[in-house]
C-alpha cells in the first residue's frame, strides 16, 4: 500500500472511483472535475500500482471567531469495493490529517455521509441548518413589492453584498469572492438548478433552487429585509401549478417561521450539516484574540489519536487578551478528546456543555475559563463540495 498525492495522470482513475461510489450525474461530475478537482489537493491509496481509494481537499477560507483561516474541506472519500474492510480509510485519513498539519492549516471541515465514520478521526458535529417543508398553498398570501429576474454573472457583486448582509451575525462562514460565485453558477447549472435575484430599487435578495418532480428544493434564500423575503416566497408560490411543496434550507436564526400565516401546518427540522476538526490546537489557541482582559490559566489534557502534536497536556494561560500555550508533564484540570475541543473551538458548544457531554463533574474554574475563550455562536455553512 502506498499513500501519496495524486499526479495529473491519475485523474481518469479517480473519476472512475468517484463514479462507482457516488450517484452524481455526468453533468455534475464533469463540472466537478473541470472546476473543483486539483490533483495536488487529492490523496490516493495505491495497491500494486492501481489507485483503489481517494479523497479531495477542496480549499476554502472560513471566518471563524473573527479570524480568517485557510481550510481543507474533505470531500469525495471513496474506496473501490474489492478493498473495503482492509483499513484503507484509516490510513488515508491519518496521512491526510498529518499533511494538513505540515501545511500549517489550523482547522478542517467535512460533510459526512455517516457521522460514525469520521468521529474516530477527530471530526465532530459543528454546524446545523433549519429545514422547512411547506405546502405551496401556505405561501398563498404573500405579496411582492419588487421583482425577480434570472441572475447573471454581472449580478455577482450584488449577490456578494446580499450574502454578506444576510450572514453578518453568523460564525464559521465561507468567504465568497467573484471566482467562488462564478463556480457556483456552473455548479447550479450542472444540477439543472436556477438562480434568481430580487430587486426593489436595489438588489436585496436572491434564491437558488431546484425543481424535483412536484417539489422545489431551495438551497439558498438570502435577503436584506422582510419585504424581500415575502417577495421571494411569493415567487416560490408562483410555482403552485407545477409543484405541491417546497423544502427550504436556511440558517438557525432565519425568520421564515415568524411570518407564515399558520406555522402549525409546516414541518421544521434541525438538520445536522457539517463536521469540524482542529488540526493544530496550540497555534489555533495562540492565534485567538480574547475579549476578556482577565489573567487566568488551566491545564487541559487532550486526546488526539491521529495528530501527535495535539495529543498532550497543555497549560493554557490568558493574559493581555492573548493565550499562551505550553505542552508539558502537568497535572491536568480536565481531559477532553479532540472532538470536544473541536466543538469548543468552532464555538458550537460552551464549557458547561463540554462537561455535560463528557459526563464529567463540573469544575467552575475550568468552565469559566473555557467560556472566556470559546463563546458559543450560531454557525452556518452551505457548501456542498
Amino acid at each position: 500500500m502506498n499513500i501519496r498525492f495524486a499526479r495529473e495522470c491519475d485523474k481518469d482513475n479517480i473519476i472512475g472511483i468517484w463514479n462507482y461510489c457516488f450517484n452524481d450525474g455526468p453533468k455534475f461530475t464533469d463540472y466537478y472535475f473541470n472546476n473543483k478537482y486539483k490533483n495536488y489537493n487529492t490523496v490516493v491509496v495505491e495497491e500494486e500500482e492501481e489507485i483503489v481509494s481517494s479523497l479531495q481537499l477542496n480549499q476554502y477560507e472560513i471566518r471563524l471567531n473573527n479570524k480568517v483561516y485557510n481550510t481543507s474541506y474533505v470531500v469525495g472519500v471513496s474506496t473501490l469495493p474489492e478493498v473495503r474492510g482492509k483499513g484503507y480509510m484509516k490510513h488515508i485519513m491519518n496521512f491526510t490529517l498529518n499533511e494538513l498539519y505540515k501545511k500549517g492549516q489550523l482547522v478542517s471541515i467535512l460533510m459526512p455521509i455517516d457521522y460514525r465514520l469520521y468521529r474516530k478521526y477527530g471530526y465532530e458535529h459543528c454546524y446545523d441548518q433549519i429545514e422547512y417543508e411547506i405546502d405551496m398553498e401556505d405561501l398563498k398570501g404573500f405579496k411582492s413589492e419588487g421583482s425577480l429576474k434570472k441572475a447573471k454573472l454581472n449580478d455577482i457583486e450584488e449577490m456578494i453584498n446580499i450574502e454578506t448582509s444576510f450572514l453578518k451575525n453568523l460564525n464559521g462562514t465561507v468567504i465568497r469572492n467573484k471566482e467562488y460565485y462564478k463556480n457556483l453558477f456552473k455548479e447550479v447549472e450542472s444540477e439543472d438548478g436556477h438562480i434568481y435575484i430580487h430587486k426593489n430599487y436595489e438588489s436585496d435578495g436572491y434564491i437558488i433552487y431546484f425543481i424535483n418532480g412536484d417539489s422545489i428544493f431551495v438551497r439558498e434564500l438570502y435577503y436584506k429585509n422582510i419585504n424581500t423575503l415575502k417577495g421571494i416566497l411569493k415567487f416560490i408560490y408562483n410555482h403552485n401549478t407545477q409543484c405541491k411543496k417546497v423544502v427550504i434550507s436556511s440558517t438557525i436564526d432565519d425568520k421564515i417561521r415568524f411570518i407564515l400565516a399558520n406555522p402549525r401546518n409546516i414541518t421544521i427540522k434541525l438538520k445536522p450539516f457539517m463536521m469540524g476538526r482542529i488540526i493544530n490546537l496550540k497555534k489555533y489557541l495562540e492565534d485567538l484574540d480574547i475579549e476578556s482582559n482577565k489573567k487566568a490559566s488551566i491545564n487541559i489534557c487532550v486526546k488526539d489519536d491521529y495528530i501527535n502534536e495535539n495529543n498532550k497536556i497543555f497549560k493554557v494561560s490568558l493574559e493581555n487578551n492573548k493565550l499562551s500555550v505550553e505542552a508539558g508533564d502537568f497535572d491536568y484540570d480536565v481531559k477532553f478528546d479532540i472532538n470536544t475541543i473541536s466543538q469548543l473551538a468552532f464555538s458550537y458548544i460552551n464549557g458547561k456543555e463540554a462537561y455535560l457531554l463528557n459526563n464529567l463533574e463540573e469544575n467552575n474554574k475550568v468552565i469559566d475559563f473555557l467560556d472566556l475563550i470559546f463563546i458559543k455562536k450560531n454557525n452556518y455553512i452551505n457548501e456542498y463540495v
